[in-house]
């Protein structure tokens, strides 16, 4: 049981309120690690905006659900899997697609060498070789892209410590996977 409340919605107020009714507007409901953040308003508004950030750049929706699957398998985030196959599936993403994601693989070419460099970065807390670069390069993902796959691994990184310190109830359907070893 954790010592950390989450925020309901019906309890919010202010800053907080005004975020659940956006995240309930494009999302449907407020899911409980998001009412983690409900505490730390400012947070909650930051990762937001941070996660808009990146799917109005380069990175198509679906490549972040694929992306965040691999890192939050690296970091053994029940949560976070449970949570990204459930919107990943939303996105018409295969479960076996979704399912090698948290694999960090992928039957696509291209987003394959995006998940060794999530893969890389998540491991390595953000070293990478410039083998990575280049073979991203060679799938025609320029350096702003690349940055924009470092903000993925970065952000779903903390949600995943974030789901780790806090333990929130799973409100989504649970997965039975193995975390990613490499």
């Amino acid at each position: 049981m954790s010592s950390f409340k989450q925020i309901e919605i019906e309890e919010a107020q202010g800053k907080t309120k005004d975020l659940y009714d956006t995240i309930t507007a494009g999302f449907g409901g407020v899911p409980n690690l998001f009412k983690m953040l409900g505490q730390t308003p400012d947070i909650l508004e930051a990762v937001l905006a941070i996660n808009s950030g990146i799917t109005s750049g380069e990175l198509t929706a679906k490549d972040v659900e694929q992306i965040a699957l691999t890192v939050s398998s690296i970091n053994a985030c029940d949560y976070c899997v449970a949570t990204h196959v459930e919107i990943g599936s939303q996105f018409k993403i295969p479960k076996v697609e979704l399912l090698d994601n948290i694999q960090g693989m992928s039957n696509d070419s291209k987003m394959r060498a995006i998940l060794n460099f999530a893969k890389e970065a998540t491991l390595h807390r953000g070293k990478v070789s410039q083998e990575s670069i280049k073979t991203l390069h060679s799938f025609n993902i320029g350096n702003k892209t690349i940055i924009e796959i470092l903000t993925v691994v970065g952000l779903y990184t903390f949600l995943n410590y974030l789901n780790h310190l806090t333990q929130p109830v799973i409100d989504f359907p649970r997965v039975e996977y193995a975390p990613l070893q490499v």
